[in-house]
């Protein structure tokens, strides 16, 4: 069948690529949206609805931000047997080799993730600074669930569900 555009998302941009996943009833779309920037050197007004997980209706309908603060969340999925949300998030770069730590984590309704005003968690991006810097976001940031390690560039997940691997893989995630 020919192609149906159900919502527009912005296009232009550092990262371009969309990650895409249902719920398990299929009444929810969720979106992986990334930043257009690396750390917003080009205004918040060019961040709209990116650096997010967008939740949509099958129709199009309904948009809103799911959880916000994700610089890249490139890929998702459901922890097995659960409601909760998990994703891989590629994060800024410019602060050197080993930061910022890439992660890996479970994904709250509301949430904020910290990009661009802070990393993991609370540590405070050095570049953004006066009326650009949100203290207020900042200290409401979620620490991730599992860095990953600096660049490694993760482009997805599944979770490990079958039993053919030892016990301790079970649930697990490869990323």
């Amino acid at each position: 069948d020919k192609g149906e555009r159900l919502v527009d998302l912005p296009a232009e941009g550092r990262h371009w690529t969309r990650s895409l996943i249902t719920n398990a009833n299929g009444t929810k779309l969720y979106i992986g949206v990334g930043s257009a920037s690396n750390v917003a050197e080009n205004g918040m007004e060019k961040e709209t609805n990116r650096a997010a997980i967008l939740e949509v209706n099958p129709d199009g309908s309904g948009l809103k931000i799911y959880a916000s603060g994700l610089r890249n969340p490139v890929g998702m999925a459901w922890f097995p047997e659960t409601t909760t949300l998990w994703t891989v998030v590629n994060e800024r770069d410019g602060l050197g080799d080993e930061l910022v730590p890439d992660y890996l984590t479970s994904v709250k309704e509301g949430g904020f993730y910290g990009w661009p005003y802070s990393y993991f968690g609370q540590y405070e991006d050095p570049r953004i600074k006066g009326e650009d810097f949100k203290p207020d976001l900042v200290k409401r940031s979620i620490v991730p669930d599992v860095p990953l390690g600096a660049h490694t560039a993760s482009l997805g997940l599944t979770f490990y569900t079958k039993k053919a691997f030892p016990e301790a893989y079970y649930n697990g995630a490869f990323i």
